[in-house]
């Protein structure tokens, strides 16, 4: 099958994520490199842009997380550039990034989500009023659990809201919903097999999602048919509500009554060997190699007819 022979693996960049993305933009060239690709690496930090037309690759596959590479800038300039790249477009990633965005269309488009408010510096102090224990903080727009406090007790409330509100400008406080954790991959327009995620620490945190043994993964989880396809259609239509295309990584989590509610969208969830998007690939005989080779050829036969500087 044709497809394109040069990629540049975009990765790195500045945001709070650079370690994750040095690894995942790893991962993901040396998969390629096994798959005949030619295959080159740039780090989007400062003079990227220059380097790039350099290079003059066929295709760019998106390695970069957090700000900068999830939130549709790197998107904008790739296609300014007329070079096709791997993943979503620009506005399709800036809502999936901007939780405020998110919430925003879930509730358009009757996407179950946790309760939420915007926190500001305006608001806060009168909004503090409405909250009901235990919940979150959550920055409006970071990555990997970033900045993510979980309050469970009135004495945490105030100053936990105030250091965010003041590192971050403007915090979704979201009501914390006690229950199963899931995540659902999508390649393509297919999701993937459930996979739950059983953090040992207090909740699924930047430590527990990045340090070896402090969460269990089960893939495919153990539910029933009926629950693992009601996600898997929830992940779809969160995926499609938001305009995201060929990869994903939809959260979820179920309450104790059986409700599922979704938390995020993922439009470039982390990408090493380990990590949950190629794990649930993995269930259903979809290597590491070949899921990166194949996300270069849905690009390929979406740019097919496209011509490009």
């Amino acid at each position: 099958m044709k497809t394109f022979s040069q990629i540049c693996v975009l990765f790195g960049g500045s945001s709070h994520e650079r370690e994750i993305s040095i690894r995942s933009g790893t991962a993901v060239a040396d998969a390629l490199t096994r798959c005949g690709f030619e295959v080159s690496q740039l780090d989007a930090r400062n003079g990227w842009r220059e380097k790039l037309k350099q290079k003059k690759p066929d295709a760019v596959f998106v390695a970069l997380h957090g700000s900068g590479g999830e939130d549709g800038e790197v998107q904008k300039t790739l296609d300014n550039l007329g070079i096709p790249y791997v993943g979503s477009g620009p506005a399709a990633s800036l809502d999936a990034f901007d939780k405020l965005r998110s919430k925003k269309i879930f509730e358009k488009e009757s996407i179950p989500t946790p309760p939420w408010i915007l926190m500001t510096q305006k608001n806060w102090k009168k909004k503090i009023t409405e909250l009901a224990i235990p919940l979150f903080i959550k920055p409006v727009a970071d990555g990997s659990s970033i900045g993510v406090e979980l309050i469970e007790s009135t004495e945490e409330l105030e100053p936990i809201i105030q250091k965010s509100i003041d590192e971050y400008q403007a915090v979704i406080a979201e009501r914390a919903i006690q229950g199963r954790e899931f995540t659902v991959g999508i390649i393509g327009d297919q999701a993937l097999p459930v996979l739950e995620v059983r953090p040992k620490r207090r909740f699924y945190d930047y430590t527990a999602k990045y340090t070896k043994g402090l969460t269990d993964y089960l893939v495919p989880a153990p539910i029933d048919e009926n629950l693992a396809m009601q996600l898997q259609a929830l992940a779809l239509k969160t995926h499609a509500a938001l305009g995201l295309r060929d990869f994903s990584r939809v959260d979820l989590i179920v309450d104790l009554a059986g409700n599922a509610y979704v938390l995020e969208a993922n439009s470039i969830p982390g990408f090493t060997e380990t990590s949950l998007l190629p794990k649930a690939a993995q269930a259903v005989g979809i290597g590491f190699d070949e899921l990166c080779a194949k996300l270069v050829d849905l690009t390929y036969q979406r740019s097919v007819g496209k011509v490009y500087a």
